[in-house]
């Protein structure tokens, strides 16, 4: 299996986009099946000759050389999800910051997103371009071409409310944070907030907030390694209030999520191999 991830070389993406990768597997080798966890980021996928059997909480893409392009969204997933890949792969999947995406699409991110696993087709070209796309055997020229395309369909979106409420929940101080503080901080009602996460974000402020509070744990891990035991329940109210959490976004235990979960390329992609 190859597995690249590649950082924005454009300036003007890297304030909507997080990362790309690039995901090859050759028909020899064995199927390759990992769990991966609830995530911020928009997450859009493309693959060619693959078809994908979904269920709430497993992803099964099988080679099928006479499959269309598929091009898929993920950015409501709140649990653990069983991803599988058997026989040749040629895919790109690119992570979008919160309201990344929304710089890029006609509609609200909500107007895409239906389906458990939805078919992403945002413009005219898209599917196309796409496939064509996939089809250039250098990685690093295929970066660059997705980069174009995208730059392409960069069109003014702002939305004042969520990019102030965003900027208190991604604080890291701000971790523990009720909503009803936040609300009464940003000066709007919770309710409306809800309103505005459901469209842009596909997520509640609360599913939200955990995923970061998550994410934030998992990153304290890794900047001491050696104290573990301390460093990854330092953003939670108590030991409890972590296991339930770890328990509802991964499956397991902080402990035994720690002992398994692989960190890959620069620790950009984060996976638990089966």
């Amino acid at each position: 299996m190859i597995l690249k991830v590649y950082q924005p070389e454009s300036p003007v993406l890297k304030r909507y986009i997080e990362c790309f990768y690039i995901l090859e597997k050759t028909a020899s080798e064995k199927p390759i099946t990992y769990f991966t966890f609830p995530s911020i980021y928009s997450i859009v996928t493309i693959s060619a000759e693959t078809s994908t059997f979904v269920s709430p909480d497993k992803i099964i893409t099988t080679y099928c050389p006479t499959a269309p392009i598929e091009t898929n969204l993920v950015c409501d997933f709140n649990q653990p999800v069983l991803i599988s890949y058997d026989g040749k792969i040629n895919e790109i999947t690119t992570y979008f910051k919160p309201l990344g995406l929304s710089a890029f699409i006609v509609h609200d991110l909500q107007h895409y997103n239906s389906g458990t696993f939805p078919d992403f087709n945002p413009h005219a070209d898209y599917k196309e371009t796409m496939a064509a796309i996939l089809a250039i055997a250098d990685h690093q020229e295929r970066i660059r071409a997705m980069e174009a395309y995208w730059i392409s369909k960069l069109h003014p979106f702002e939305n004042p409310l969520l990019e102030n409420v965003l900027r208190e929940m991604l604080d890291t101080y701000n971790l523990n944070q009720s909503m009803m503080t936040l609300s009464r901080k940003i000066g709007r009602s919770r309710t409306t907030i809800n309103k505005h996460f459901d469209r842009h974000i596909c997520k509640s402020p609360s599913q939200f907030k955990k995923i970061v509070r998550f994410r934030a744990a998992i990153q304290s891990q890794q900047d001491d390694k050696n104290n573990i035991g301390r460093s990854y329940h330092v953003d939670y109210f108590d030991q409890s209030h972590m296991i339930r959490d770890f328990k509802k976004l991964t499956g397991f235990t902080p402990k035994v999520f720690f002992s398994k979960i692989a960190a890959l390329e620069r620790n950009e992609i984060k996976w638990i191999f089966i």
